[in-house]
């Protein structure tokens, strides 16, 4: 009986390190690839704004939990609302996990309205995770004269975006459901040049902007900005009395749209990498990433710059990314149509 036990018991060592074997030998294999190697985090926005403030976070502490660490070196690629970057990423970039990025947290919404212009599928993305789910709002200068979504139904307001992103879709999509008076200017490389726009009077406000990324500058605290509305599935606790998008909706169509347009926040700030990197790379970033919200300098980092950490790990994202293109085709196309997204 006893050679009996110890029998299993070898077998059950044995079989033991046959299961442990496999992914040791993954990450001796991601280790030695990374090893000496530069990872290139590609920001589809210019430098200074929420997308590229959180992307250089996660450039300088990502390493340090990558097997073989890696150097992360940041680099913008703005034009046509990150859309440039994003299809670098997708089209040309090494397919290897040797290249990171950020975009628009709303691709996957121009994708399910059917977007001619867009020459990728966000799917095929390998997402990383996010660092910070929190809601999208739309401001206006303290001088604009514009405090309130009722003042922007009576006057015309100048409103700074980027293109064809959330920083225009947002206020088309109020003037077209709820009567708003925008007159949205578009062009801008990023969200820090309408911020310089809107304090030198060339615009009256900003169609989007992260609320995580608008705490650090104090503008809200100080009476510099009026936030008008927020995008996002639920208020957040700062902004218990600005309403959300969807609740100024006035049919259950329109809010069945206006839904659509806010699920993007909680992709928040997404870190992804190109389509078909190996497995076990694509596994080791996200662990990384996972390990790396929870470590502590990272932390202390974010709060020294302001920045708020709420993180979405890369298999969540992927599941939203997933959800939102499946969207139903009549309330996409709805959406498109809004939107003036070309098909």
């Amino acid at each position: 009986m006893q050679q009996k036990i110890l029998k299993g018991a070898t077998l059950a060592a044995v079989f033991g390190l046959g299961w442990s074997a496999a992914p040791a030998q993954a990450d001796e294999a991601v280790a030695e690839f990374y090893s000496g190697k530069s990872i290139e985090m590609i920001i589809g926005y210019s430098a200074g704004g929420g997308y590229d403030q959180y992307a250089r976070l996660v450039a300088r502490h990502l390493p340090k939990h990558l097997p073989g660490n890696p150097d992360i070196i940041p680099r913008n690629m703005p034009g046509a609302s990150s859309r440039l970057a994003a299809e670098y990423v997708y089209n040309v970039a090494p397919q290897d996990g040797t290249v990171l990025a950020t975009a628009d947290q709303s691709l996957s919404v121009a994708q399910a309205m059917g977007d001619a212009s867009l020459t990728l599928d966000a799917s095929q993305f390998g997402y990383v995770g996010s660092p910070v789910m929190q809601n999208n709002v739309l401001i206006t200068w303290h001088t604009s004269g514009i405090e309130t979504v009722e003042d922007a139904k009576a006057n015309p307001a100048p409103i700074g975006a980027t293109g064809g992103s959330t920083s225009s879709q947002y206020p088309t999509l109020m003037n077209e459901l709820i009567g708003t008076q925008f007159d949205i200017i578009t062009g801008y490389p990023g969200g820090n040049d309408i911020n310089f726009a809107m304090e030198a009077g060339e615009v009256d406000g900003r169609g989007s902007v992260n609320w995580a990324s608008l705490v650090p500058l104090g503008w809200y605290e100080e009476g510099l900005i009026n936030v008008l509305v927020q995008i996002g599935l639920q208020r957040e606790p700062d902004l218990p009395d600005v309403p959300l998008l969807m609740e100024l909706a006035e049919s259950d169509e329109d809010e069945r749209l206006l839904r659509l347009i806010s699920s993007p926040t909680t992709v928040g700030r997404p870190v992804f990498t190109t389509p078909n990197v190996p497995p076990e790379r694509l596994e080791a970033l996200r662990a990384a990433f996972d390990a790396m919200v929870e470590d502590p300098e990272f932390l202390e980092a974010a709060a020294n710059e302001g920045l708020a950490i709420q993180p979405v790990s890369g298999a969540e994202l992927q599941q939203i990314v997933d959800d939102i293109i499946a969207t139903p085709p009549a309330i996409a196309a709805r959406l498109g149509e809004l939107i003036g997204v070309a098909d």
